[in-house]
């Protein structure tokens, strides 16, 4: 009988919560806000790189930016990556929902369709000269969780009309994007229609518009839960569990609040490059924080197991999984030493990133080190490059001090288990001796 099962605890977790977990994180609605937000990475990536270059806060080097123009030309190119997240949002997500429900062929009218969805619920606004404006507010961060919405509701408004062949039809002989053009127009007349009528119905609401409605009842109640250490805590540790039983752990705990951190980019960065303190502390970076080296913490234990191994196995193992370690990529060590089921590793392999997210909390708060811009996929940088990047050489002397932590929690834990892998390998050297 295993451990697992002689622990009715360990057998809830195996039977139940492992299972929801990973139904959730193959979930095709989840999958389409995931890939959605993941393909944004390269616009998020340019705005962080020049919103970074013209944060730097160094008097000499600001004078020199702001005399010659260039940090307007800086922070032009980070408004437009960070200030329209909305807009590139829900056509990223219809791009994607139309791939992951089948239809590869509607990707790209799929986007724009979720795009005009978008547009349509977007509130004008009359300014002082008396010309209609779009308030800018609405294309960002503050519609996320909206686009997120459209983009999913136009994929199957679409799909299920091109399914039922609800279409026009054009005579075999006309270009494939001619054909794609003309199959759109009436799911995309519906979706217009749907879209319109939401927004006439939102007017009449205490919010005003679906833009508020939607901000108001999901996006600010799920950043208050999440936006505490309890709350981080809670879904750090999830993460650890199914982590542990063999689910990727990240990728469901990451679904719910990667949709949280995109909404924060545009305010952090423009407090960065404005030096004025981050608004939203609980951004990627503190979870980052926690999975120095990979989830676990383990950077300090693949540090140990290169320094410290006496076995074969051990030190052989150590030289593949240092360099992966170094960049944040640990599932060689999860999978092959492995960190999965070994209940010998499973109180560092829990306490160790919790330990870092509170600790990391702590030094905020007393003000030892900055909060973290929380710029999103900086996740394999090494450490310290990492913490200049996120804000302060600070942080990177904290990540510093983590991974010395780290090493210190894993020490006891791998030494005997590099101890019992020696004695293995004596075992079986003797075993493999000629009888005399």
């Amino acid at each position: 009988m295993t451990e697992t099962k002689k622990n009715p605890i360990g057998r809830f977790i195996e039977n139940t919560l492992v299972p929801i977990s990973t139904g959730f994180a193959q979930n095709r609605y989840v999958r389409c806000i995931g890939t959605g937000s993941q393909n944004l990475m390269a616009i998020i990536m340019i705005g962080a790189v020049f919103n970074l270059l013209n944060s730097i806060q160094i008097d000499p080097y600001q004078s020199f930016i702001q005399a010659t123009g260039i940090a307007a030309f800086l922070n032009a190119v980070n408004n437009a990556c960070m200030n329209f997240m909305g807009v590139f949002m829900v056509f990223s997500v219809g791009f994607a929902g139309a791939k992951i429900f089948g239809h590869d062929e509607l990707a790209f009218n799929n986007g724009l369709l979720s795009l005009m969805s978008y547009l349509i619920m977007v509130p004008m606004a009359t300014n002082e000269a008396g010309s209609t404006v779009v308030v800018l507010d609405y294309l960002g961060s503050h519609g996320v969780f909206l686009a997120f919405i459209l983009g999913i509701m136009a994929t199957k408004i679409n799909i299920a009309l091109v399914e039922r062949n609800i279409t026009i039809k054009m005579p075999a002989g006309v270009p494939e994007n001619v054909t794609q053009c003309f199959t759109s127009i009436i799911p995309g007349a519906a979706i217009a229609l749907v879209s319109s009528l939401l927004r006439g119905l939102f007017t009449l609401t205490p919010w005003g518009n679906v833009i508020d409605a939607v901000y108001s009842l999901l996006q600010t109640p799920l950043a208050n839960i999440t936006g505490s250490l309890g709350g981080f805590i809670i879904l750090l540790l999830l993460a650890q569990i199914l982590w542990f039983f063999g689910v990727h752990g990240s990728y469901t705990v990451l679904a719910i609040l990667y949709p949280l951190w995109f909404t924060y980019l545009p305010e952090n960065t423009a407090a960065a490059a404005a030096g004025l303190p981050i608004p939203h502390m609980w951004n990627t970076s503190m979870y980052d924080f926690a999975c120095n080296g990979g989830c676990g913490c383990t950077l300090g234990l693949v540090i140990v197991m290169f320094l410290f191994a006496k076995s074969k196995r051990y030190k052989e193992f150590s030289k593949i999984v240092l360099p992966c370690g170094i960049f944040n990529i640990n599932e060689p060590l999860v999978y092959g030493m492995p960190l999965m089921l070994n209940f010998t590793m499973l109180i560092p392999f829990i306490v160790t990133p919790i330990l870092s997210l509170v600790f990391a909390w702590a030094a905020i708060t007393l003000g030892l080190m900055p909060c973290p811009t929380g710029l999103i996929g900086m996740n394999t940088m090494p450490i310290f490059i990492y913490g200049v990047i996120q804000g302060s050489w600070k942080i990177g002397v904290y990540q510093i001090l983590m991974t010395i932590m780290s090493a210190a929690i894993w020490y006891p834990f791998f030494k005997a288990a590099d101890n019992q892998a020696v004695a293995e390998e004596k075992a079986g050297a003797l075993a493999e001796q000629p009888e005399e």
